[in-house]
């Protein structure tokens, strides 16, 4: 029976939810071992500094990509955001009760034939490729001045734990991250498209998998392989600690930007993800690119501008979710759909004056039987 792999989650199928997010442009060049790393600074502590925005908002506004008479709808969604935010989407909502069709978010699905008996067998191994081979600690696999830095920001977010300094640097700082958005009051889920899902399946609409599926024949072998491998992940942590030390008050004012709806706000502070650093780390292993990991995000995106080519062509209205960064870079999802001859209408702006009306969301005024208590 094929089944979506939880304990291999916990070593590689990270990717399954990193890979969606991660940009398609190369990465940087990670800091070679023994090069000298940026001094830390001072961490800006949103917490005290920042306050995050609460209660019921109404997210941001909706793009359009056209063709003809037809619309895809997408709402941009973005990590992390207000852990206690309330959305009310009364927009989003009324048109997902209606699409003809709604999009799943882009993703990785990583299947192999074990049964459930068999992903029990494999969780020590999976639990074990989290960690350093040779039971190395991240003092001993990073630069010196590297490792410094990860002491500062631990102390701050993690305080005396132990365990984490075994870790491979990739899920050490994925930890780390964690651990500071609780503090920061910000949270990674993706409530946007737990809510469209939701009201989609309420409506009886279909929704479409956009998803690149990849089998795993070895799960076993694949993860021996793992555990044993290099990763070249210093660049993962070098990212995350960077994000930290000088981008967490810009974190906050992003997440209360996409909250109240200020697209302008979100488009001036950009930022380089640790998303893509960790995600391309994993991605470059033998084990992974040896088993049809390799060049995982851009066929992620090339499977979502198909799916959005297919549902432009015959259906007048699409619902879809996809990362804001994904959505909005130079070789993101607007940018193929416009370098394809599509009509790309953003939030706020205009139609174009030959443009179809039709499937214009309902107004303010008119009846939404589709929206539902406000959730955090």
């Amino acid at each position: 029976m094929a089944m979506r792999l939880r304990p291999l989650a916990l070593a590689i199928a990270l990717i399954a939810s990193l890979a969606a997010n991660a940009q398609t442009a190369p990465a940087e060049s990670a800091p070679a071992s023994g090069t000298e790393a940026s001094a830390p600074t001072e961490p800006a502590l949103a917490t005290m500094e920042t306050v995050v925005v609460t209660g019921i908002q109404p997210g941001p506004g909706l793009w359009q990509i056209r063709k003809g008479e037809n619309t895809l709808w997408v709402m941009a969604t973005l990590s992390p955001l207000p852990k206690r935010m309330e959305w009310e989407p009364r927009e989003l909502d009324a048109l997902v009760a209606r699409a003809d069709r709604v999009l799943g978010s882009p993703g990785v699905g990583v299947d192999a034939d074990i049964g459930f008996f068999g992903s029990l067998r494999l969780l020590p191994t999976a639990l074990r490729a989290r960690n350093n081979p040779d039971d190395k600690t991240l003092a001993e696999v990073l630069p010196p001045e590297l490792y410094a830095r990860w002491q500062a920001q631990k102390a701050i977010y993690m305080g005396r734990d132990r365990g984490v300094e075994n870790r491979r640097p990739v899920f050490a700082a994925y930890e780390l991250m964690d651990e500071a958005l609780g503090d920061l009051d910000l949270k990674r889920e993706n409530i946007v498209w737990n809510r469209v899902e939701r009201i989609a399946k309420r409506n009886d609409r279909p929704i479409v998998g956009v998803s690149v599926r990849i089998k795993v024949e070895d799960p076993r072998d694949a993860l021996k392989e793992f555990e044993r491998s290099a990763v070249d992940d210093v660049g993962c942590m070098e990212s995350t600690l960077a994000r930290l030390e000088t981008d967490t008050a810009n974190m906050v004012e992003r997440a209360n930007a996409w909250a109240v709806g200020d697209l302008q706000t979100l488009e001036e502070l950009e930022f380089d993800s640790e998303i893509r650093a960790c995600a391309l780390a994993l991605l470059g292993t033998d084990a992974l690119k040896n088993r049809g990991f390799d060049d995982l995000p851009k066929r992620v995106v090339d499977e979502w501008v198909r799916v959005a080519e297919e549902s432009l062509a015959g259906h007048a209205t699409t619902v879809a979710v996809a990362d804001y960064q994904v959505l909005t870079a130079d070789d993101g999802l607007l940018a193929a759909m416009r370098a394809k001859g599509y009509t790309i209408i953003a939030p706020g702006e205009e139609p174009p004056a030959d443009a179809v009306t039709e499937g214009e969301p309902a107004g303010a005024s008119a009846p939404v039987e589709a929206t539902e208590p406000a959730s955090n």
